[in-house]
């Protein structure tokens, strides 16, 4: 890549930080449906994680302490969210389910779930202290040198996704664990969104970064599914986790029992 393309390259990555940045307020900021702003907060989030991951190695230290106030923005809302799945696979498993535990296991959950988002906006009304911080975000973003990322730059922290989904896929074959397929999942999940912030780089910048020969056979529609496949078994775990408060025993080990079923099942 030539020097007059690294402006085009730097201002389109600086662009997209700010863009994200903006959907993460602009969630945040949703009165009307406070659980979906919370999901499109953390889904913005992992993006421009994800981007800054990819500038990293030309960044250095820089972009790695904007990552560390992302992570903890990302935390705060996790609780926020898996609340919230807890309930929506719940109501997954009560379509068709004659005893009707699970129609029940839903009414608790989400009672459980808007106490906990009420005593957050107690702590931050309207979430405003959350959506000044990434007001301040995009001003430290904007005083980054993105001039120092280059195209080579780029393919080398794609090649390093793709290694990294590789060894943690081998991990969870080998291990089965819990934290070895969530691990897998995450990956899998930063490779996409890396692959689509390329995608949208070769648009806004002209440059012709070609992560798709890096990539091999690895599309983002591939890694979306194989990303959701992995999300069910992960979204069973955080309702096993969010049962564990249920209070009626007898029906917490019958759920139990039959949420055992479905992790059997989301396996094969």
């Amino acid at each position: 890549m030539n020097a007059d393309t690294l402006p085009a390259l730097g201002s389109s990555l600086a662009a997209l930080a700010r863009k994200e940045c903006k959907a993460v307020a602009k969630a945040l900021a949703n009165r009307k449906d406070r659980h979906r702003g919370i999901h499109e907060a953390r889904k913005a989030l992992r993006r421009l994680r994800s981007l800054l991951a990819l500038v990293s190695d030309a960044m250095g230290h820089e972009s790695a302490k904007i990552d560390i106030a992302l992570r903890n923005q990302a935390k705060r809302l996790s609780a926020l969210r898996d609340s919230q799945v807890a309930v929506a696979m719940a109501e997954k498993l009560s379509v068709g389910d004659e005893p009707g535990e699970w129609a029940i296991a839903v009414q608790v959950l989400a009672v459980q779930r808007d106490l906990l988002l009420e005593t957050e906006l107690a702590k931050d009304p309207n979430f405003a202290r959350r959506i000044a911080a990434m007001a301040d975000i995009v001003v430290v973003l904007d005083k980054l040198r993105w001039r120092r990322v280059t195209q080579k730059s780029l393919q080398q922290s794609i090649k390093q996704s793709h290694r990294r989904v590789s060894k943690s896929e081998r991990d969870a074959a080998e291990q089965g664990t819990p934290a070895s397929l969530h691990r897998w999942r995450r990956r899998v999940r930063r490779l996409r969104l890396q692959l689509e912030a390329v995608h949208a780089l070769n648009r806004l910048s002209g440059v012709a970064i070609q992560a798709s020969e890096v990539h091999k056979s690895k599309s983002t529609k591939a890694l979306a599914r194989l990303a959701d496949q992995l999300g069910w078994r992960q979204d069973i775990q955080v309702l096993r986790a969010a049962l564990k408060t249920f209070p009626n025993a007898d029906m917490l080990a019958n759920l139990r029992r039959r949420l055992r079923l479905e992790t059997k099942l989301a396996r094969h």
